[in-house]
């Protein structure tokens, strides 16, 4: 409500525009979004420049048009603006304005309002240099104090003291905001849901969700807090969008706890769902907690899985053969009793199917000989293939036997689990480029960013194809906030081998960047396409449809 508020107001302060809808200047307009949305816009512009400057004032026009109508979907229009602040500071001004404005995940539209706000003050403009300053303040998301109401409250009677009638229009937006502000804080120091609300907006509700999620230290809260907004929606008891959302959310954001909590309150309120079970399983093995997640599945699944259990018999056959789990070959062949079966590329060595208590060596290399256990021989090329790679770098020195497993992983995908399965702990090396990736994980699990950064670049100075550096720099710039240092990287991870969670993430380093969304969707796809029964990249899809509409 605040920042649609904002945007009319901003909008209204800009004179009417040329009425120039000629075919070329709508081309020249059209281009330049499509270069963009395609991060060419630089490269456009240094050839183009000279032609497209002669349709600024359209281009504000547009932009005053589009706010008007309440429209967010101004990003690209705001990128085109912007890159002519050599020529026009109007049209910076603007440029910054509608770049924060089309943010939707607060935080992210902060600095480009305060940059509009600079343009505006230097133009001599109070009205909309203060409006640009009230958006900055609420984008500075700081439910844990009284800053951001504090703020809020001095940018509005800064708008007052410029323009009453114009700060009247805005004041119901300001208390509204406000309003969540507060009954968020009280949420969070352990308050209980108030009974009711004014009527609330699509944005008051990304304000309240966004500020749970920032302040959450009690992650056991959350299903009650998720299932108050719920409320607030005025959907059903039953309903699970909300939630679903949520869950979507925490996801976005890595806090697992919460998410974790939020699951399985949605399973004990009767949710039957596979999905909801399975990203349960997923959310608890992400943090180590492998034991849990076995449980989870085992319990939803029973002694007897039919049909509809195919999905979650698959994920924990998967989750047995990873942690070499002894139950592994039973899953395993109810999974294929199921008329199922494995992914190509966690497929167990046939030792592991046939029930023995894990993966039997049956290659060696030893003083540059190898020798071959005879019933290898009826055992299939790829079990064949898994065991003499496994001997080859059980055989070799330390930092060859780790250059030629990493090579596996790169050029031979499907062979690399069967590979690790081989492999005891002990005789599986580590390279220089795998220490530091290690250290960089361990670093980012701790959510210490910054230092994850610097690993996962030294993990890259000693491999530069190490797929899964780049992929985990990539989401430690994502968490960050710059999200087209993340994007870049979760590219090269595609480039050296692409997979679904690579697509995932770079889909969603493209829309918090850039609010791409056509290319987000295509990330999103290119990521079922690989395994579509990836909950993540499904709930993405479903996410970005829904806010679309």
């Amino acid at each position: 409500m605040l920042f649609v508020q904002i945007g009319r107001e901003w909008a209204r302060l800009l004179p009417p525009g040329p009425s120039d809808r000629s075919e070329s200047a709508e081309r020249a307009i059209r281009e330049a979004l499509a270069a963009a949305a395609s991060g060419g816009l630089a490269a456009h512009v240094k050839a183009r420049g000279p032609e497209l400057s002669r349709h600024l004032p359209r281009l504000v026009e547009r932009a005053r048009t589009d706010a008007l109508d309440d429209r967010r979907d101004v990003g690209e229009l705001g990128e085109v603006l912007a890159a002519f602040g050599y020529l026009s500071t109007e049209a910076q001004a603007a440029g910054h304005f509608l770049v924060g404005y089309a943010q939707r995940s607060l935080g992210e539209g902060a600095r480009h309002f305060e940059l509009a706000r600079l343009a505006y003050r230097d133009l001599g403009r109070p009205v909309p240099e203060r409006l640009s300053a009230l958006a900055a303040e609420a984008s500075r998301l700081e439910p844990k104090s009284d800053r951001s109401a504090r703020g809020l409250t001095e940018a509005f009677g800064a708008l007052a003291a410029a323009d009453r009638d114009c700060s009247d229009r805005v004041a119901p937006g300001v208390r509204q905001f406000l309003l969540v502000l507060q009954v968020t804080r009280d949420l969070m120091a352990g308050g209980a849901p108030p009974a009711g609300m004014p009527a609330v907006t699509g944005d008051d509700l990304h304000t309240l969700r966004s500020a749970m999620v920032a302040a959450l230290d009690r992650p056991e809260r959350v299903a009650l807090l998720a299932r108050w907004i719920q409320s607030l929606r005025g959907l059903p008891a039953d309903s699970t969008e909300e939630l679903d959302s949520m869950v979507h959310l925490l996801g976005e954001v890595h806090e697992p706890e919460p998410r974790i909590h939020l699951l399985r309150d949605l399973i004990a309120h009767g949710d039957r769902r596979p999905g909801t079970t399975s990203r349960l399983a997923k959310s608890l093995t992400d943090v180590g907690r492998w034991g849990e997640a076995k449980a989870v599945l085992v319990a939803r699944v029973g002694d007897r899985p039919g049909p509809e259990h195919l999905e979650l018999v698959q994920l924990l056959a998967m989750l047995c053969i990873t942690t070499q789990d002894p139950d592994a070959s039973a899953w395993t062949a109810e999974l294929r009793a199921l008329g199922g079966d494995l992914p190509e590329s966690a497929m167990p060595p046939p030792s592991q199917i046939a029930g023995s208590a894990g993966p039997v060596p049956q290659v060696r290399f030893e003083d540059g000989t190898l020798t071959i256990d005879p019933s290898l021989a009826g055992q299939g090329q790829n079990a064949i293939a898994a065991q003499l790679r496994a001997a080859m770098v059980r055989g070799l020195p330390r930092e060859e036997g780790a250059r030629l497993l990493a090579d596996i992983a790169r050029k031979e995908p499907e062979l690399y689990p069967q590979v690790m399965a081989l492999l005891r702990p002990d005789a599986r090396p580590r390279s220089t480029a795998e220490e530091h990736l290690a250290r960089a994980e361990g670093l980012f699990a701790r959510r210490s960013y910054r230092e994850a950064v610097s690993a996962y670049q030294q993990a890259l100075a000693a491999d530069p194809n190490l797929e899964y550096a780049h992929l985990g720099l990539g989401d430690a710039y994502y968490m960050l906030g710059d999200f087209h240092a993340a994007a870049a990287h979760f590219t090269e991870s595609i480039a050296i081998r692409p997979t679904p969670q690579a697509y995932r993430f770079l889909g969603d380093a493209l829309l918090k960047g850039r609010d791409d969304r056509r290319r987000a969707k295509e990330c999103y796809e290119q990521a079922l396409a690989l395994d579509p029964e990836y909950g993540g990249a499904r709930a993405a899809l479903a996410h970005l449809e829904r806010r679309s509409r």
